[in-house]
């Protein structure tokens, strides 16, 4: 199954870059456990009538600290980076039902204290659901229609030292669960969480080196990505359910303003085979090929780059509105070649989840 393939590439990234960044005889290593609370947001009406119900979670942590000197130099601070098992149970189980993700994240430290630690974490995985949207057994649940869907999350930390081997930790966080549009209905689901956990350190409190600041000067950066899903048409009644293929390319340049931030401009082509089916369905004559200018902001952290663009189409025959939003997680694995994710979302509404494989410079 398609999906399944796709699954298992981003379980291969997050390994891989876990993997290549652990450092395991300098770089101390952390094991965490964090429960957090929340709600869900009534995005649309679709699903409105749900967000009446609590999300709880609890997550168990692997973290490396980087603390070397190329470690340093990537941006001028101390960063961990980890990989962690999350379970969140709703309050409505019989619709909604559970999730178990497979995350793996990248955490600078923004403000180091001495017992005082603040930092910003973003994440992106895999989510097994017990609950998914059925027509006749479970028509309520347009939140998910697959199974296993990705997650996305971005955390704001705070660690309090306790003694010398563990820190409390107070956070805050916004999740994302969909499957990118894959299939429908895909409403997905945005929920944010207030937690508190600990952190604990078998080998004793973590010691970070002064290290004096690379004086920052500004940089010009440049992307050229292709990417590419599976995402599948309903049946409806004259037609069965349809595989089809979404790919496209996009570029952008770009100008450093600090050390982690980084604005740019570019083009996006996208081939919809989901679009171009359903038009042949309705007997519509109109083209199923877009293309767009976008604006975009990045978090450039060391190798990690999680970009934001604004797209807007110049050219898009079919589609209601004129705007659209990119969000990308990349990696860079060699001196050129990038992978990584790419989510693509119109307002509140997914539209497709995509693999990224490209070249930067």
């Amino acid at each position: 199954m398609p999906l399944k393939k796709i699954v298992l590439f981003v379980c291969c990234i997050i390994v891989s870059l876990i993997v290549r960044g652990q450092e395991k005889k300098k770089n101390p290593f952390s094991l965490s456990f964090r429960g957090h609370y929340g709600f869900i947001i009534p995005h649309s009406g679709k699903i409105e009538e749900l967000t009446d119900a609590s999300p709880f979670g609890a997550d168990v942590e692997f973290a490396r600290y980087m603390l070397k000197d190329k470690n340093w130099k990537q941006c001028n601070c101390y960063s961990k980076m980890g990989a962690a098992f999350s379970y969140v149970y709703s309050t409505n189980p019989d619709t909604i039902g559970s999730s178990y993700s497979l995350i793996g994240f990248a955490e600078p430290f923004l403000y180091r204290g001495e017992r005082l630690l603040l930092s910003t974490r973003m994440g992106v995985g895999a989510s097994y659901l017990t609950k998914i949207y059925d027509a006749s057994e479970n028509p309520k649940n347009k939140f998910f229609s697959t199974p296993v869907s990705f997650i996305i999350y971005i955390d704001v930390n705070a660690y309090l030292a306790l003694n010398n081997k563990t820190k409390l930790i107070v956070f805050a966080r916004y999740s994302h669960i969909s499957n990118g549009g894959i299939k429908l209905p895909n409403y997905g689901m945005n929920f944010p969480t207030l937690g508190l956990g600990l952190e604990y350190f078998p080998d004793g409190a973590v010691k970070f080196k002064e290290r004096p600041k690379i004086p920052y000067v500004t940089d010009f950066f440049y992307g050229i990505y292709s990417f590419g899903t599976i995402k599948t048409v309903p049946a409806s009644v004259d037609y069965p359910d349809t595989q089809t293929l979404i790919a496209g390319i996009y570029g952008f340049g770009g100008r450093t303003v600090s050390k982690l931030n980084g604005f740019s401009i570019g083009l996006d082509y996208t081939n919809d085979g989901a679009k171009k089916e359903e038009l042949a369905r309705k007997e519509i004559s109109k083209d199923h090929q877009q293309f767009s200018f976008l604006v975009g902001h990045h978090f450039r952290f060391g190798k990690f780059d999680f970009s934001q663009h604004w797209g807007t189409y110049l050219y898009a025959p079919d589609r209601p509105r004129n705007f659209f939003q990119r969000y990308s997680l990349s990696y860079q694995f060699t001196k050129y070649l990038s992978g990584g994710v790419t989510l693509k979302a119109h307002g509140d509404a997914a539209d497709n989840f995509n693999v990224l494989l490209g070249v930067v410079f």
